[in-house]
């Protein structure tokens, strides 16, 4: 059986990924019309180019990084230890990127910047650890 925990952690990490691809989908949808009307007023200079080329990787990026979270909350959801990991390690990512946020601003950040360390210290901890290590050692005594 999965803890309540876990659960909250795998639909974090589902819901992160979500929103990460609406928000590059979403990028990727106003840089592709900020470039067209970049190009009619500048007759297409190298400048207005090397920013829609920057939007468009720009989106990409994000995108990859939602799928893999998306994909991380399903590993965690299914009890897969490499799921776990997964999480960790963008929890990490997360936290190292808000750090420069945090110490200027308040909030929103803040309370991303705590989910993060929250979901860090939770799945490091022995008996989670060991509740992952466990699902794995069932599944192949049934098999």
């Amino acid at each position: 059986m999965r803890p309540l925990g876990v659960t909250l952690v795998g639909v974090y990490q589902i819901l992160r990924g979500v929103l990460g691809l609406l928000f590059g989908l979403s990028l990727l949808l106003f840089t592709s019309l900020a470039v067209k009307l970049a190009a009619l007023a500048s007759e297409g200079n190298a400048t207005g180019r090397f920013f829609a080329g920057f939007g468009h990787l720009a989106s990409l990026v994000i995108i990859l990084f939602a799928a893999v979270q998306l994909l991380a909350g399903y590993g965690v959801l299914r009890m897969q230890n490499w799921g776990r990991l997964l999480t960790l390690f963008l929890s990490a990512v997360g936290l190292v990127l808000l750090l420069p946020v945090l110490i200027v601003v308040h909030g929103i950040p803040l309370v991303f910047g705590i989910i993060n360390v929250v979901v860090i210290l939770y799945l490091a901890m022995p008996p989670v650890k060991r509740a992952f290590h466990e699902q794995r050692h069932s599944l192949r005594m049934a098999a």
